[in-house]
């Protein structure tokens, strides 16, 4: 693998490891039958099939979630736009509230080393208390616009302003409404910053969309191809070490019990307050591009035009190109053979991070 540091760890003591974390108790063997006296006659051959020693997993019941394909999707929200939430990552902005329920979640670096994260739910009824809730940068609303949200924010800098306007997106901005229609929280207000304390949920959400005539119909288009069925890349990797900058870094350690993926934020389990759960994700990408100055001054530009990337499912890693043809369009994320990237069954989160740290990856198999 080309362009960063590679950890291989002892199959043994990876095993040892896993095995030590589980907690299990020994089981105790049972007795050995005594064998019976009684001869029985050998069975008639039977024409009927085997049973297979592995159930078929049952098929998925009812509507599926666009954004992840996880049954269960409630028939309410099918045939509607998603929401998409700005939220701060700043050190006085955690613990966040509202991301264990997010379908997709964005981070890219913005000014001074930390990062901003754009969550995407799927179903706009079924949003908790999200935040706390940050500004816009132009470049979010590239990720932003493919799913046609509600776009929620609280203020932005001049170009990410600017592109809330010229792209059209209906948008529910916290300077505006403020405490008419977010949570203000008191205490985070007063020993974080006033900058750090609001949040949103989906009747807030409603309620802006009612006020401005903003329509929920609309039809999601993901962020990658869900298979139903397990994909397990060949090359395997346990863990997923990722830098934003010398502020910011993010790990993900695949648990093989669960198939999913756990997120640490700076060496620290990512934990959501409400919950009080690490942040899962099934499917994590991340993609190498060139982030520099925007206009010489201290804002970011993030190049959108392609490169290359990693993507990371079922404990497995593929080699990926990406490109967007457009602000309008998915990235398009395609494996080393021309084929596109499918993904498993569940949240997805995608990082952008500039070249320069692609050395600084650390995958560990």
């Amino acid at each position: 693998m080309k362009r960063f540091w590679k950890v291989v760890f002892c199959a043994v003591a990876c095993t040892a490891l896993l095995l030590g974390s589980c907690g299990s108790e020994p089981v105790e063997e049972s007795s050995i039958p005594e064998e019976s006296s009684v001869i029985l006659p050998e069975p008639e051959p039977s024409s009927e099939p085997e049973p297979s020693s592995e159930p078929e997993p049952p098929e998925p019941v009812g509507p599926l979630n666009p954004l992840t394909g996880e049954a269960g999707y409630p028939e309410s929200a099918v045939g509607k736009r998603p929401v998409a939430i700005m939220v701060n990552n700043i050190d006085a902005a955690i613990p966040h509230r509202g991301l264990s329920k997010a379908d997709v979640l964005y981070e890219v670096v913005v000014e001074g080393g930390i990062t901003r994260m754009m969550a995407v739910f799927a179903d706009p009824d079924d949003i908790p208390y999200t935040g706390p809730v940050r500004s816009v940068r132009h470049y979010y609303t590239d990720f932003a616009c493919p799913y046609d949200p509600i776009f929620v924010h609280f203020g932005g800098s001049a170009p990410g302003k600017a592109a809330v306007a010229n792209r059209g997106l209906d948008n529910v901005d916290g300077l505006i409404y403020g405490t008419t229609i977010f949570y203000k929280d008191a205490e985070r207000a007063q020993n974080r910053g006033v900058e750090h304390s609001y949040f949103i949920d989906s009747a807030g959400i409603a309620a802006v969309a009612e006020k401005r005539g903003y329509s929920f119909e609309g039809d999601p288009v993901p962020p990658l191809e869900i298979s139903q069925e397990q994909i397990t890349p060949d090359e395997k990797i346990s863990s997923i070490y990722v830098k934003f900058s010398g502020y910011t870094n993010d790990q993900f350690d695949y648990n093989p019990d669960t198939g999913l993926y756990e997120k640490q934020r700076k060496g620290e389990p990512h934990i959501d307050a409400d919950t009080g759960t690490v942040l899962t994700f099934a499917n994590v990408i991340v993609l190498s591009t060139n982030i520099t100055s925007y206009d010489g001054g201290d804002l970011r530009e993030v190049a959108l035009n392609g490169g290359e990337g990693w993507f990371f499912t079922g404990g497995g890693m593929e080699n990926i190109t990406w490109s967007k043809n457009s602000y309008a369009e998915q990235f398009s994320f395609v494996k080393e053979d021309g084929s596109p990237i499918q993904g498993n069954v569940g949240p997805t989160f995608i990082a952008l991070i500039d070249e320069s740290m692609v050395p600084s990856m650390i995958l560990t198999e």
